[in-house]
């Protein structure tokens, strides 16, 4: 590109973005005697024709200058070359006798559809594409969630409109594949999903009386009902929740959730659901359920910090964080109900996390993780715990039963899911291919390393690497780096084509492991979790400068992206040291969290970040809040912010005011970009189109910024 049309674009990018600044209009919140100054609390108001204006107005400026990237439509093309040789599985399910069903985009579909297996070997039917659901309407109708019942004659789907994960769901008869005339609204299968009693005829869901409010009622006082196939939706049964069992200390944003996963079990479980990886739960027996003349008997406390358990028969077996952050799987039953000193089947691992359990009859199978990175398989049986080679390395395994087989799905950062049968005979694993073996690209020509970063604490953070055989480390490598740190969530090695595709174009792929997640156990969340939180930052800070000093790459050359609970992280970085990054994506972020409870998710989040009801969790809401540490007239990396008007997890403000904020402080010539979509939520499922131009389009910004040759912006 010529010098000449290098500046004017980047003139024309700063008239764009930054000539018609949102106005400033100053309202004040005094938190226990501190004053604090709100700037933009009027952009709260999405739905103001004035603000709607605005947004409109940043989403054209925005749209002009991703779409002058050069190379940005290559990326897409790449990404539809790469899905030619490839399908989509997604939500696979298996019943106990071997029927199998899952979600496929096959390589000319822009949404998944919805197949069936009445046998592993037997030839797929198509039951359910949603783009028929309502051909007339010009939205966009995806498949969220679906649970058959126990015999595989019927099937709940859920229908979501537009990444509204409130949705509609409707129950398909598997033999006839006709849509019964049953229609439920106001319901989230994505929190607490759907339980089929042992009847197949009727099913568990959580019903959101205020579900089309949209506002900060809208998650409140949930109820988990039954509903019973051929009635009317009105005349559900309510079986846990607040109103029903007033004798439970069930608050308005607490999700009552029922959980039933053996049709052979007496009992049935009722949680309190919340944003906690731990409940507190109760039970009461199926034939007091149907009789709905149950009461619910309290069996485990939030306390116990049990994160998995199953019954079998009057046995539950757990894994628990209990006196064991790294986990231990432990025993009691239903009679003594002894959480607190139950029998300690396989005992805390010094340096691996105990992840993934299932009880069969030939034992107890589990799975182990290091630094969330290298997953491990054992086998428990009569007292002792063996190791089972796995056939290949792995960094995550997942485990399933499929009737009497014991089935380990293994993945990693360049190896799709690979599926495995036990062979209890010789101990082993084997190949089970219930799908053909898709890989055609191998990513043989990409490298992992995985590294250890000391924190300015000393605390050891596992950094993990992807990039082309060969790179020449001299300090110039662009970065795409990415964290979580929220919720107990781990970053889970994926092979990603999209992240894989940056490594490609050669660049390092970098995932920080901050504290907050769980790739280390439950004392790794809590090192990151409220009054913390600041650890979650710090550690990505700490890893961006290792990569500096030792010449993986340099400042100018960092594109950092996150996204949810991760926005804290990205915005607390470029707020702290805005010089060590060339560039910010953030994708649906928490930015203002001294405000997080005035949205429709607002008082479950209180429970993971903090409140600002009390003293303590104020301040630490205001650390960690993003918009509120904007300094003016600072130099700040160019930003891209995407947001979703339908989102009720993150409100859609936050984005907008951290933008508006950003704009006006920001001094240099970086552009401060807010993209808004209209038609979408929290970005949890998106079409295979929209996919693919958000990708291209966020990876393109972070080529061009840190200076690829092959991403400037056009002549």
């Amino acid at each position: 590109m010529g010098q000449i049309h290098k500046i004017f674009f980047i003139v024309l990018c700063i008239c764009l973005v930054n000539c018609k600044k949102a106005h400033k209009h100053t309202a004040i919140d005094t938190y226990f005697g501190q004053q604090i100054h709100d700037d933009y609390h009027y952009l709260e108001n999405i739905n103001d024709s004035t603000v709607v204006g605005w947004i409109m107005d940043q989403n054209t400026r925005t749209q002009n200058v991703l779409y002058g990237i050069s190379g940005r439509k290559n990326l897409i093309v790449k990404q539809n070359n790469n899905n030619k040789r490839n399908y989509v599985i997604s939500k696979l399910q298996i019943t106990d006798d071997h029927q199998i069903f899952y979600l496929k985009r096959n390589s000319i579909d822009n949404v998944s559809r919805l197949y069936y297996r009445k046998k592993i070997n037997d030839t797929e039917v198509e039951l359910f594409n949603p783009i028929y659901f309502d051909s007339e309407s010009k939205s966009e109708y995806q498949i969220n969630y679906f649970k058959p019942n126990w015999d595989g004659s019927k099937i709940v789907i859920s229908i979501m409109k537009d990444g509204d994960e409130y949705s509609q769901m409707i129950i398909l008869d598997v033999k006839t594949k006709n849509i019964l005339p049953d229609r439920i609204s106001n319901c989230k299968p994505t929190i607490g999903g759907v339980e089929w009693l042992p009847d197949n005829n009727s099913f568990y869901y959580s019903h959101f009386p205020n579900a089309n409010k949209k506002n900060k009622q809208t998650n409140l006082n949930s109820k988990a009902v039954i509903y019973t196939l051929g009635t009317n939706s009105n005349d559900k049964k309510e079986v846990f929740s607040k109103e029903r069992n007033p004798e439970i200390a069930i608050k308005p944003e607490d999700f009552p959730i029922i959980d039933f996963s053996d049709p052979k079990s007496q009992y049935v479980i009722g949680k309190i659901g919340e944003s906690s990886p731990y409940s507190n739960s109760y039970y009461t027996t199926i034939d007091q359920l149907y009789k709905n003349k149950h009461t619910w008997t309290p069996l485990f406390e939030k306390t116990h910090k049990i994160k998995n358990y199953k019954i079998v028969g009057d046995n539950v077996f757990f894994i628990t964080a209990s006196g064991s952050p790294n986990f231990k799987i432990c025993k009691t039953n239903m009679h003594t109900k002894n959480f607190d000193t139950p029998e300690v089947l396989v005992a805390e691992k010094n340096n691996e996390i105990i992840k993934y359990f299932i009880a069969t009859k030939e034992g107890i199978f589990f799975t182990t993780v290091i630094n969330g990175v290298q997953a491990k398989l054992y086998r428990y049986f009569d007292g002792k715990q063996t190791e089972i080679s796995l056939p290949k390395p792995a960094a995550d395994i997942k485990l399933y039963t499929h009737g009497t087989k014991v089935i380990i799905a293994a993945k990693g950062w360049l190896n799709k899911t690979k599926r495995y049968v036990y062979r209890h005979e010789t101990e082993s694993l084997a190949p089970y291919n219930l799908f053909p073996d898709q890989q055609i690209d191998t990513f043989d020509d990409l490298m992992v390393e995985e590294l250890i970063v000391r924190s300015k604490d000393g605390v050891e953070i596992p950094l993990s690497l992807v990039y082309k055989k060969g790179t020449k480390l001299e300090g110039n490598t662009p970065v795409l780096m990415r964290a979580y740190g929220a919720y107990g969530v781990s970053m889970v090695p994926n092979s990603y084509y999209p992240f894989l595709l940056y490594a490609r174009e050669g660049g390092i792929y970098a995932v920080a492991h901050v504290r907050g997640g769980g790739e280390k156990g439950d004392s790794w969340y809590k090192g990151g979790h409220k009054a913390t939180k600041p650890n979650s930052w710090k550690d990505f800070i700490a890893c961006t400068e290792y990569l500096i000093a030792n010449k993986y790459t340099s400042k100018g050359k960092i594109a950092i992206w996150s996204g949810s609970a991760g926005g804290i992280v990205i915005g607390r970085a470029i707020t702290e040291r805005p010089d060590l990054y060339n560039a910010a994506i953030i994708d649906r972020g928490m930015l203002n969290t001294i405000r997080l409870e005035n949205g429709i998710n607002g008082a479950n989040s209180a429970k993971e970040f903090g409140s600002v009801k009390d003293s303590i969790g104020f301040k630490a809401l205001l650390e960690m809040d993003s918009y509120h540490h904007i300094k003016d007239n600072t130099n700040y990396p160019a930003t891209l912010i995407t947001t979703g008007m339908n989102d009720t997890r993150v409100p859609s403000w936050q984005s907008m005011k951290f933008a508006a904020r950003l704009q006006k402080a920001n001094i240099s010539d970086n552009p401060i970009l807010l993209k808004t979509e209209f038609n979408s939520g929290h970005g949890l499922q998106f079409t295979k189109n929209k996919e693919f131009e958000t990708m291209a389009t966020a990876l393109s910004f972070a080529l061009w910024q840190t200076g690829h040759p092959e991403y400037q912006p056009k002549e």
